[in-house]
């Protein structure tokens, strides 16, 4: 409901927003120019039904080519992570996941999973390698954009399933005449030569009977290392000033205690390796380090630690290549062929550190085992084997065929069209640690720290995702019978569509019989048809209502109905008031019901066993084919106001709420319901085999393994405001642009604990993102200015437990600690020379700003805070 947080919300919005704009609205001479009015009206995202209205019923945000280059974006990943209504932020390439050459897009911090990404209006298949679920955001060319509509409310009743936060929609270019060419590089302050390279071509011929358009895009970006940046590199030393150096707190930072480390057989002591002193002598104290283990796992406990950030990098590189093209032809009188093709080639480099591997059973007469007991557990690093290189290439092919026209009835048009994607997505990882190569080693004396022993032990891995998707669609627009408003029209249409996945790692690796990696297959396939309706009905001059509803029938799941209704009051002729409510549905991934189990190595901190920083544990995954849909209610009320020709004001309330949740139980959730009461730990040696959620502790409390899995929540409800201000002024020295988008989070309602609490302005979690552009222009010259800012969360959160120490159960978490608010400065130049080119220069990051970092100096959310640092390109555009 709307109360005093509704009412400071749009206070502090149009406190943000009123210094700024004080000098576009004290003139009103000028029109506004071709850009502005071509933004506020084009075609509206979520509708199939063709308008040219100033505001549409449903709220709309369009970021044009122009503006993500104004803003300094590199890529179209770049461009929709810095939205303010990427909330929480989103997932961007990253060395040490399965998933590091893709990027995603997460409106409202809902999940990118409940975001539906469009490309020219039709839906763009989520990647294999995230499951099939989310849209990878790498597979989309810069240089071919014409602009992006994000359209902030559900659209299941258009679009089918996944549009519950709302929808992307990319527009490609099209109908291009000309010629024009971009070439350009960047460097980084903080890094080592050229880190990123550009290159496009884009052209279009046209005649009396049609068009074809083509680009071919390039773009490269460096990776980055943890050790070329202060707060990732490997740190050790008394950093706490408490004197006394302890693993796994601030004293230990890119540090891990599988180095040479051993554990009991009974897991109640740890050990460093009685070779300890020796990989010392061998590779130094900034590689390897005794660290005494008391706080982490108890009295007496020393672990043999391995520095892994000195050669892990945190972000991977691209390097993508795209060739695309549109073509249309009137192939008879009101009858057009239309047809799209894109073919997009990416790939990443990352590095982890050497594998770090379990050497389990260890012989009481094993060199390394300090116990002289069989069945020592070893946590090691692989040091002789390498560095595990990740070599990523994915390939994501488009296409669509189609007719379109118009019937001499009813002002009828109509379209059929058959669209085609296809990815195939490769992942190949050197350098791991082979079980079969360790135990053939062992079997034939062969020294392990040999050429022919490490050579034995040396395995290659292979992680091979694929998918499908055919889809057939046909539509028909007309209008039937008139209001007082004007004449009523309307849409129907269906489609097919068959959806395949596979994500099949080697044999090796699934059986577990390769250290340092993890992951298991996983293949399904389902089918879709779908029925929909849309009708605008004009009921009076200034009073239009829009009605949707769309029928799904899965078929591996069931079917659903999604409907959603509009209204639009033009009250007055500068004065818009909009309301919408919609619901929409999202199906279950095809690989949550369909994934075997899978190990992961998850970081979480361990506030039980007393732990402050946050470490990997291993963790198991085990799918769930009994998930249901997730359905979902969105309400979104707003006002557009033209104060006059030069100044706007958009203001938009939404709620979104969304049951039956499908969501992993992370380990650290898992770890909240073990503090809350809800899940109890058992011992090392306990079978699990039949258990889905569990947690295993040694006898000296500290965490060894956890099992969890995928399943359908209670929910959670998402209460905010976006406020818009745009204004334009021509002046005797320049014409002026600024535009400032604030997206505000009230309250994210959601279970942590057994507990339904509210959780925006919690880590992660910023209560306000707002985004700012002020562009200047005169003659030749051009000048633009951005800014994006990230309010500051708490630090931590946990149970609150009593004066002896233990959890209290069902009472609301604790926040603890502030971390910063983040504040980036883009600067963007630009000389037109006309029919020389033009010359951009770009800094971004121009104050240099790291990212938000923990108390301990650690970067923990890479979702939210790049760590890109001051950034310069130069590029050069020419035009025919």
């Amino acid at each position: 409901m709307l109360n005093n947080k509704v009412s400071k919300a749009v206070r502090l919005a149009i406190a943000f927003g009123a210094a700024s704009t004080a000098a576009f609205s004290a003139s009103s001479v000028a029109a506004e120019d071709d850009s502005a009015e071509k933004v506020e009206r084009i075609q509206v995202t979520g509708s199939r039904i063709k308008r040219t209205d100033l505001e549409g019923a449903s709220p709309v945000i369009s970021i044009t080519s122009a503006d993500i280059k104004m803003e300094g974006d590199f890529t179209v990943a770049d461009a929709l992570r810095s939205s303010s209504l990427n909330s929480f932020g989103s997932f961007s390439e990253r060395s040490g996941s399965s998933a590091q050459s893709q990027a995603t897009i997460n409106l409202r911090g809902a999940g990118s999973r409940r975001t539906l990404v469009l490309l020219n209006g039709r839906r763009f298949p989520g990647s294999p390698t995230l499951g099939g679920a989310s849209a990878n955001l790498n597979a989309i060319p810069m240089a071919a954009v014409e602009r992006i509509d994000i359209m902030t409310e559900g659209a299941s009743s258009i679009y089918g399933s996944d549009a519950m936060a709302g929808v992307v929609n990319v527009i490609l270019k099209d109908n291009y005449e000309g010629l024009s060419f971009n070439i350009g590089a960047g460097h980084r302050d903080q890094d080592e030569g050229t880190t990123s390279s550009e290159f496009s071509v884009v052209g279009g011929i046209s005649n009396d009977k049609g068009n074809i358009t083509f680009a071919y895009d390039y773009q490269k970006r460096e990776g980055i290392s943890d050790g070329a940046r202060d707060y990732t590199k490997a740190k050790i030393g008394d950093l706490d000033g408490d004197g006394d150096i302890e693993a796994y707190t601030a004293d230990t930072v890119g540090w891990s205690y599988y180095g040479a480390t051993v554990l009991s057989p009974d897991f109640s002591q740890a050990q460093a390796s009685l070779l300890c002193d020796d990989l010392i002598a061998e590779y130094g104290e900034e590689t390897f380090r005794r660290v005494d283990a008391n706080e982490d796992w108890g009295p007496g406990s020393e672990y043999c630690m391995y520095a892994y950030a000195n050669v892990s990098y945190n972000t991977a590189s691209i390097d993508r290549n795209t060739l695309y093209i549109s073509s249309n032809y009137e192939i008879a009188d009101n009858v057009e062929w239309f047809g799209q093709t894109m073919f997009v080639q990416n790939s990443s480099f990352g590095r982890y550190a050497p594998p770090a591997a379990p050497w389990t059973n260890m012989s009481a007469d094993n060199e390394h085992n300090p116990y002289g007991e069989d069945g020592a557990y070893g946590l090691f690093r692989w040091v002789g084997i390498g560095t595990r290189d990740g070599n990523v290439d994915d390939y994501n092919i488009d296409l669509t065929t189609g007719l379109r026209g118009f019937l001499d009835w009813n002002n009828a048009s109509w379209e059929v069209y058959y669209h085609r994607n296809k990815a195939d997505n490769k992942s190949v990882g050197q350098y791991y640690l082979s079980y079969s190569g360790l135990a053939y080693n062992q079997a034939n004396d062969i020294d392990l720290g040999s050429e022919e022993g490490t050579a034995n032990m040396k395995a290659t891995t292979l992680q091979e995702s694929s998918s499908t998707f055919d889809q057939y669609f046909a539509g028909l627009g007309f209008d039937l019978f008139e209001l007082p408003g004007g004449q009523v029209a309307h849409y129907v249409g269906m489609e097919y569509f068959e959806q395949t996945y596979a994500d099949i790692y080697d044999g090796q690796s699934a059986a577990g019989l390769i250290g340092g990696s993890a992951g298991n297959s996983s293949e399904g396939m389902r089918d879709v048809t779908a029925f929909f309706f849309e009708s605008v009905l004009p009921v009076t001059e200034t009073l239009e209502v829009n009605l949707k509803a769309r029928y799904d029938d899965y078929s591996d799941f069931g079917d659903n109905i999604a409907p959603a209704v509009s209204a639009r009051w033009q009250v007055a002729d500068n004065i818009v008031i909009r309301g919408s409510y919609s619901e929409s549905f999202r199906a279950p991934g095809l690989d949550l019901l369909n994934a075997a189990r899978t190990f992961s190595a998850e970081s979480a901190i361990d506030y039980a066993n007393g732990s402050t920083t946050s470490r990997q544990y291993d963790t198991y995954y085990t799918q769930n084919s009994e998930l249901d849909a997730e359905t979902s209610d969105y309400t979104n009320l707003g006002v557009a106001w033209d104060v006059n020709d030069n100044l706007t004001f958009k203001v938009d309330y939404f709620q979104l709420a969304i049951d039956n949740v499908i969501q992993s139980k992370s380990l650290q959730s898992l770890l909240s319901d073990e503090a809350a009461g809800l899940i109890s730990a058992v011992s090392v040696d306990t079978d699990t085999s039949n258990e889905t959620f569990y947690l295993k502790r040694a006898a000296s409390g500290t965490l060894v393994e956890a099992g969890t899995s995928y399943f359908n929540g209670a929910g959670f409800e998402i209460e905010g405001i976006d406020f818009t201000i745009a204004a334009n002024i021509e002046t005797g020295f320049g014409d002026f642009r600024f535009q400032n988008v604030n997206s505000f989070v009230l309250s994210y309602e959601q279970e942590v604990g057994g507990l339904v609490q509210d959780t925006s302005g919690w880590s992660g979690q910023p209560e306000l993102k707002s985004v700012a552009t002020v562009a200047w222009s005169y003659e030749d010259h051009s000048l633009a200015w951005n800014a994006t800012y990230t309010d500051s969360t708490t630090e931590d959160e946990v149970a609150p437990k009593d004066a002896e120490g233990n959890t209290i159960a069902g009472v609301p978490y604790e926040t603890t600690g502030k971390l910063d608010s983040w504040l980036v400065h883009n600067l963007t130049y630009t000389y037109n020379a006309g029919a020389y080119g033009a010359l951009t220069f770009t800094v971004n990051n121009l104050t240099d700003e790291d990212p938000v970092l923990s108390s301990n100096g650690t970067w923990d959310n890479q979702d939210l805070y790049n760590n890109f640092g001051r950034d310069y390109r130069v590029s050069y555009s020419i035009s025919f």
